[in-house]
């Protein structure tokens, strides 16, 4: 660990990835709170990066994620309909989503509504597996997903973009961007609108089935976004930077509540200070707040929620091995236009340290959180861990870490299906991994086990309840090369969520987490051409706790091109399921078949 580890942990978010995982030049916001290369982080890392995302035509921040080691994803009837993101078997509000460092505007359920995040603002998601509560505090049992709104750089830049396809969906994109050395600025804008198709399917006039509904109408959404990112560098001493993401729109549903308006925005500024070349001091202040004006019976049952972050951390290089964090974040979760609820309101401290080492062919980290919720008292977290080269060639790393999250506001004091003395959940994960590089092939095996305490889960009236013990187990192997000139990557997860409640539950598998997953993901260039395809197998799922709903396995194959027109314009064209398979997610929702999306992009290369 060098002495620039310190300088670049203050320019990370200016440095742009160069491939789908996480390669020895890639530097790691989220795994630290600190910039690492891939080889030096000790957590299992993958990185999505604006090429990538390009190349492969993703749509949504779930799309784009769907198919790495341990994610399984569950959706409620296409486009901008809840989605949920289930990380090495853990709820959906097990995993930390940072935007742009800071944490994303939840929803009253305490998980952000990745749906409604504008993919075509993204320039990269990092996805850190494994608890990171020690770091991040409440609701980091899974991992952390960190993504980064696009930032500019060189000359100022237009870029522009249109597209259509299936379901009479329209796209539309807009930016403008540059910066220099010491200043840099994007402002893009963009637009989605979709007629959609039947999100409830026949059974769902079922109790406890989907929506509860039939309602044999399409079912469309519309999305119009802006972002904002600009900062500057005052001589080598400070930095100040600001963004924001905003996204507003309307969602269809069927069953009790029919359109859903919905305003998602985050926004807020770093300051960054070289106190000296050893010593780096970093505050942030954000808001996030996030919307929902429901149509129908459950109208005034969900609430709008604002959330106000502050954080400051200090980076100290103590020596060229070592690397001392410390820091202090503050939170403050607020109910607003609510109804029914006994609690609207709630805040938390917490104090956090880390230390990040070196020793010969060693490399360690220890970091330790305390954090004093209003309503659940003081939680301590942390976690260990330890990596070493065996040959050049070779790398084994071990870990150890402990997690709490602490039960949302709508689960405590909704007036529909809630549970006032709910307890927080607390857990513990060991991993051990290995990766290397032997005749071409950049490889990775992962194995990891993880305790949840008082997993809180809905029971089969959708009321949540304490689980007393979840036990998730999982191996997660990873590969890349290149075979005459095409890239290949293929992800192979085994999961088994286990209910060890010992009630009438007992030995069942968690709901809606896929039992074992692989991607193969391929793509070539041919001059001015460039083809790309994505594999996905999904074994079985269940689709409730006692096990009685089974959801079959299904594979969906994508396939896109590209053709560089000349050096600013690109046409592009994507297929996805190809061979309509039909399939679900979630009892009781459609999935979308074969659709075809056709856009022209016009990006000026300076």
């Amino acid at each position: 660990m060098k002495k620039t580890l310190l300088a670049a942990s203050v320019a990370a978010l200016s440095l742009s990835q160069s491939a789908v995982f996480a390669e020895d030049d890639t530097v790691i916001v989220t795994a630290t709170r600190t910039a690492q290369t891939a080889d030096e982080t000790l957590s299992s890392v993958s990185v999505i990066t604006k090429k990538d995302i390009t190349k492969y035509q993703y749509k949504t921040v779930a799309e784009a994620i769907s198919g790495l080691a341990g994610v399984t994803i569950g959706n409620t009837g296409g486009l901008g309909k809840q989605t949920s993101i289930f990380l090495r078997g853990t709820e959906s509000n097990h995993t930390q989503i940072l935007l742009n460092g800071v944490k994303l505007a939840k929803n009253s359920f305490g998980a952000p509504q990745i749906e409604h995040i504008p993919l075509n603002q993204i320039e990269r998601i990092e996805l850190v597996r494994g608890p990171q509560s020690g770091l991040y505090g409440s609701g980091s049992i899974g991992g952390t997903i960190q993504i980064f709104t696009k930032k500019g750089s060189g000359e100022l830049t237009p870029s522009l973009s249109v597209g259509f396809g299936t379901h009479g969906t329209k796209e539309s994109t807009f930016g403008l961007s540059g910066g220099d050395s010491s200043t840099w600025y994007n402002l893009s804008g963009g637009y989605t609108e979709t007629n959609g198709f039947n999100s409830c399917d026949g059974r769902s006039g079922t109790l406890f089935i989907g929506c509860f509904a039939t309602e044999p109408d399409r079912d469309a959404y519309r999305n119009a976004n802006a972002s904002l990112r600009v900062g500057h560098r005052f001589g080598n001493t400070a930095e100040l930077e600001f963004f924001s993401l905003y996204s507003e729109g309307e969602s269809e549903f069927d069953g009790f509540f029919n359109t859903s308006d919905f305003l998602q925005h985050t926004y807020g500024s770093t300051l960054s200070i070289d106190v000296s070349d050893s010593w780096t001091i970093k505050s942030t202040l954000s808001q996030g707040r996030m919307e929902l004006d429901n149509e129908g019976a459950f109208a005034t049952s969900f609430a709008d929620n604002l959330q106000d972050n502050f954080s400051i951390q200090s980076d100290v290089q103590l020596n060229d091995e070592h690397l001392l964090t410390i820091g202090y974040d503050y939170e403050d979760d607020k109910v607003e236009e609510s109804s029914g609820f006994a609690e609207t309101n709630r805040h938390s401290n917490a104090v956090f340290a880390q230390l990040l080492g070196e020793y010969d062919a060693h490399s360690y980290q220890l970091a330790i959180r305390n954090e004093d919720d209003e309503q659940f008292g003081s939680h301590t977290t942390g976690n260990i861990a330890w990596g070493t080269a065996l040959a050049n060639n070779l790398r084994i790393t071990a870990s150890f870490g402990t997690a709490f999250v602490a039960p949302s506001l709508i689960d405590l004091y909704s007036p529909f299906g809630s549970n006032p003395n709910l307890d927080p959940e607390q857990s513990k994960s060991y991993e051990l991994g290995v990766q290397g590089q032997h005749v071409g092939i950049n490889w990775s095996a992962n194995i990891y086990r993880t305790k949840i305490k008082d997993l809180i889960a809905l029971d089969n009236f959708f009321v949540p309840q304490n689980i007393s013990e979840a036990v998730i187990k999982g191996l997660e192997l990873h590969a890349a090369t290149q075979l005459s000139g095409v890239n290949l990557d293929g992800q192979l997860s085994w999961l088994d969520p286990e209910n060890k409640s010992g009630g009438v539950n007992d030995g069942n598998v968690l709901a809606r987490r896929a039992e074992q997953t692989f991607t193969l993901n391929a793509n070539k260039s041919f001059g001015n051409f460039n083809v790309a395809s994505k594999v996905f197998v999904s074994g079985r799922r269940f689709d409730n706790a006692a096990n009685t709903r089974r959801l079959a396995g299904f594979t969906t194959v994508d396939l896109t091109g590209s053709y560089n027109i000349n050096k600013d314009l690109t046409a592009q064209i994507k297929v996805a399921n190809l061979f309509n398979e039909e399939y679900e997610t979630v009892s009781g929702y459609n999935t979308d078949g074969t659709n075809v999306f056709f856009s022209i992009n016009y990006q000026p290369v300076n």
